[in-house]
């Protein structure tokens, strides 16, 4: 598979995708009860008693916390992102995260960005509205940017938004494959695709 057009802007994924951020989603669950099927943002917000969802909100907190201070760069994320910022490129950030905890993971890690929208900014992802946002900011058609991501949210939004798209799948298994423009199992490949011309 390879990309309709150069991109202008590249937007990535934060946990998972950019960084190992080691969240334990399994444990995120069982704390605060959300069942395996729902996302955690949309299990805190269907929550209508307001100190159960206080705990809950507590629980992702201090989880993303802890994940913001444990994460480390994926391989080839760190190499791709100097790359990219080298060639021009304008570079951001769209997580469900708080900004609080990816403003942390990119301080700590130094990761070039020059846009971040979390969760505060508009509806999580899949929803395609921080996308729509980033690409008013920026002034550019939302086929000049690609969205790249671990997951099948980070694909569907993008898609929704019209941008290109790409899964980064190291395993090789993902099943949000076939939702993407192009799939890389490692950044190598994602630089390579964005060198040509």
């Amino acid at each position: 598979m390879t990309l309709s057009a150069q991109p202008k802007a590249v937007v990535f994924d934060l946990d998972g995708t950019l960084v190992d951020s080691r969240l334990d989603f399994a444990a995120m669950r069982a704390e605060t009860g959300c069942p395996p099927e729902q996302g955690l943002l949309e299990f805190r917000d269907a929550i209508d008693d307001s100190e159960r969802r206080r705990q809950v909100e507590e629980v992702i907190h201090w989880h993303e916390i802890s994940g913001a201070k444990a994460a480390t760069w994926m391989p080839g994320a760190q190499s791709l992102t100097q790359a990219l910022t080298r060639r021009g490129l304008l570079l951001g950030v769209f997580t469900r995260n708080s900004r609080e905890c990816a403003s942390l993971t990119l301080s700590r890690l130094g990761i070039p960005c020059d846009d971040l929208v979390a969760r505060e900014d508009a509806a999580p992802k899949p929803d395609p509205g921080c996308l729509n946002m980033l690409a008013s900011r920026w002034g550019l058609a939302a086929g000049d940017i690609l969205m790249v991501g671990d997951f099948r949210y980070d694909i569907e939004s993008g898609r929704a938004a019209g941008m290109q798209t790409c899964l980064y799948d190291p395993a090789g298994d993902n099943p949000a494959a076939t939702l993407a423009d192009c799939v890389v199992s490692h950044f190598e490949e994602l630089e390579g695709l964005l060198d040509r011309d």
